[in-house]
Formats: C-alpha cells, structure tokens, sequence
C-alpha cells in the first residue's frame, strides 16, 4: 500500500526529488534520521521538558497535516486519515494497524516497528515515551476529527510491551474513557492545552510560521 502510495505520487510529480529539495505537492519536506527524534526524546526527558517536546510534535503534526488536506483537496475524515496514515509509513514512522476510528471522536491504532525506540534502549521509564508520535497524532487527528485532539500511548516497547499502542481522541472520548486525567498529568496540559487552544483558534494556511513562534515563546 505504501509503495503503491510513493510511486503514485512520483509518477504524477505530487513527491519530486532534485535541486536539493523534497516536494511533496508545494510542501517542503526533509529525511531525518531516526536516532535524531530518539536523541531528542532523552533531551527532553533529561531536561524535565516532555510536556514542551509534546506541544512541538502537536504543531508540527497539525501544520503538516494541514497542508496536505489543502493541498490535496482532501474533503472528509476519512480521506484526511487514510492518506495521513500511509504518509506516516511512507515517512518511515513504523507499521501502522488501525484497530477502531469513529470521526469526531477517536482513533485507536497500533505502530510495530517502531524506528525510534530502538535508540533509546538505554533509557528506563515506566511510563510510555513516544512523545513525538503522540504529539503529532494528535496535531494532525485536530483535521480529522475537527476538533482539538489529545493523543495518549497505552503501550510502548520501551517499557516491554509487544507494541505501541495509541489513542488519539477529543477531550470527551478521553474523559468517556476514563484517559483524560492521565492525559492531563502525562502532558503538562494545564500549561499546554491553552497554548494549543490558541494555535487552534487562530490557525490559517500562511500565518502558521508567525503563530508558531508565537507559541513557543511563551513555553521554551
């Protein structure tokens, strides 16, 4: 499905490679290392800045998510979930399974082959890591679900588990499901959650860089 996805897109010229630069339709993107987003993730885990690394994963998961629901016209949940998720996988961000979606709610999915853990073996937490998945899982979901959207890890490799679980839903669905609370606490989200609100409000296709810096302003 993802090949099928990539060459789709190089055969229409909507992913170009040349002059240094990789298009995806007039979206700028980049190759990153995975052992950058783990290096990152034990920096601020090292710090004490989790909750901040979350925030900055949310806004790059919903701008990006963002500009590719404009670019590609994308005009329901469905479409804006299906293509978002196998440019997760073409993007190399693991094998994703989804167990359940219900739009304007939740979506319930697992990842194996996670890249990113495997550079932090070291580390020991009890409690699951993948701040940057879940951060931008709950960026991008806002486009899907149409609302501001929170992303909880249920299970993580780092910590044993066969898979990493994760729950992107609304403040109910997580409130329904008793994850709200922990969701709070894990997140920082008396701090963040007003700063997300904000870029959420006010977010429009061009302000975005000048938002942003806004944003991290007042958290870094």
């Amino acid at each position: 499905m993802v090949m099928g996805l990539l060459a789709k897109l190089l055969m229409t010229q909507q992913l170009k490679f040349g002059d240094g630069v990789i298009a995806l339709k007039d979206i700028h993107m980049t190759l990153v290392p995975a052992f950058f987003i783990g290096e990152l993730t034990k920096y601020f885990l090292d710090e004490k800045k989790l909750p901040e690394f979350y925030l900055i994963s949310w806004l790059w998961g919903f701008v990006l998510v963002g500009q590719v629901k404009t670019k590609f016209a994308l005009k329901t949940p469905a479409q804006v979930y299906s293509l978002g998720m196998e440019l997760g996988e073409a993007m190399g961000i693991g094998l994703y399974k989804t167990h359940d979606y219900l739009p304007g709610r939740y979506t319930h999915f697992i990842i194996n082959n996670n890249p990113y853990t495997r550079y932090m073996g070291d580390v020991e937490k009890k409690e699951p890591l993948d701040y940057f998945i879940a951060g931008s899982m709950a960026g991008g979901g806002c486009h899907v679900h149409d609302q501001l959207c929170q992303n909880i890890e249920l299970k993580c490799t780092l910590r044993g588990d066969d898979v990493c679980e994760f729950i992107t839903g609304t403040e109910k669905e997580l409130k329904d499901r008793g994850l709200w609370e922990e969701t709070v606490q894990r997140y920082g989200l008396e701090k963040i959650y007003p700063l997300q609100k904000k870029f959420y409000e006010n977010y429009s296709e061009g302000n975005e860089a000048k938002l942003m810096d806004e944003i991290l302003k007042e958290i870094l």
